[in-house]
């Protein structure tokens, strides 16, 4: 540095207490992932395992010989059918183990000034909830994992009766959005023999995939008819901020806006480039948790849970090695996801 003169710029050693130690970071909070409210935990306790998936058929069976069948007559032995049982299918999970680390220097975490360790802990914790959401993701958009009558690309007309383009052009007078649901409601009903109440459904889409279906015309000319139309505009009580426009139910089903992203370029690179999990247009319609957190050994309809081994979820450890004055920092994740009830979802492809 050459001699200089004293002034205001150059008499003081900068730091940030003249911005109250302002610091901007965008960590997430790991609740505010949307993959909670439609693919259900469940802690498990062994890495390793099994679970059931039980027929539906037999349940809802009514043949035309059902009825004489099950005729009682009085004075006559109690009938004695051998064929009323189900058939059931055997899965199973296998939990993957994952490390999230940092390494943190003694002088940087002592002289920094906002807490760091916490600052990477939150950071490890943000990159672990993504891997699980966009492997979740990933398992839910895979066309191969539903059953042919469950998926729908609509680029492909008439691929749902009476739906004849996606629903960014839709209008107040084809009703590609209501057809469609209908469509995939009345699918499932069947598939599930009518165990999964349409209720139960939610359709979880990425934010730009919202943005376009807000503005359809089948959407706007709804609105412009409802009294409610300044809520929209302020996008406050059934039109919260979160939706992009979309109410908060659509005919009846729940909107979930899933909107995790990913860094796709490796670190180093000049320009970064990001994306939704969710693919847009792309929209998966499954069965709402029906609570929070399954039970091992428990019913489920959810259409896609998530293994969990009791003792790695995303636990946060830190070890301070002394002699070289530095902290480790890990999140582990140990984790495998899985299609438990495939018939209560529905994939759409190409919506926009």
């Amino acid at each position: 540095m050459p001699k200089v003169l004293p002034g205001a710029y150059n008499t003081f050693i900068p730091n940030a207490r003249s911005s109250g130690n302002l610091f901007v970071d965008f960590s997430r909070n790991i609740n505010d992932f949307a993959c909670l409210r439609y693919c259900q935990p469940v802690p498990v306790q062994q890495t390793v395992g099994l679970w059931y998936q039980m027929g539906l058929d037999e349940r809802a069976r009514l043949t035309d010989n059902d009825a004489a069948k099950f005729l009682w007559a009085d004075g006559t032995p109690r009938p004695n059918t051998q064929d009323s049982d189900e058939y059931f299918e055997e899965k199973s999970y296998r939990c993957e183990r994952r490390s999230y680390t940092s390494t943190l220097g003694k002088m940087a975490s002592e002289q920094a000034a906002w807490d760091e360790l916490d600052r990477r802990c939150r950071m490890l914790a943000q990159q672990a909830m993504t891997v699980r959401t966009n492997a979740i993701v990933s398992r839910m958009t895979t066309a191969s994992e539903y059953s042919t009558d469950h998926v729908a690309d609509l680029s492909v007309a008439g691929v749902i009766p009476g739906v004849t383009g996606n629903w960014a052009a839709s209008t107040s007078a084809r009703l590609a959005i209501r057809r469609t649901l209908n469509h995939i409601k009345n699918t499932i009903t069947l598939a599930t023999r009518a165990a999964v109440n349409s209720d139960d459904l939610v359709m979880v889409m990425s934010p730009d995939t919202a943005e376009q279906i807000a503005v359809s015309q089948e959407i706007v000319e709804l609105l412009k008819q409802n009294i409610g139309g300044l809520k929209y505009l302020r996008a406050d009580e059934e039109f919260p901020k979160e939706s992009y426009g979309l109410p908060q139910r659509l005919y009846n089903t729940e909107v979930i806006i899933e909107k995790t992203v990913k860094v796709t370029s490796q670190k180093g690179l000049l320009a970064q480039s990001a994306q939704y999990v969710l693919p847009v247009g792309t929209i998966v319609v499954c069965h709402k948790p029906e609570a929070l957190e399954g039970v091992e050994g428990g019913r489920s309809f959810s259409t896609c849970s998530i293994h969990i081994y009791r003792d790695d979820d995303l636990t946060v450890e830190t070890d301070e090695v002394r002699w070289d004055r530095l902290t480790n920092v890990a999140v582990t994740d140990n984790f495998d996801v899985n299609r438990s009830a495939p018939i209560t979802g529905f994939l759409l492809q190409n919506v926009c």
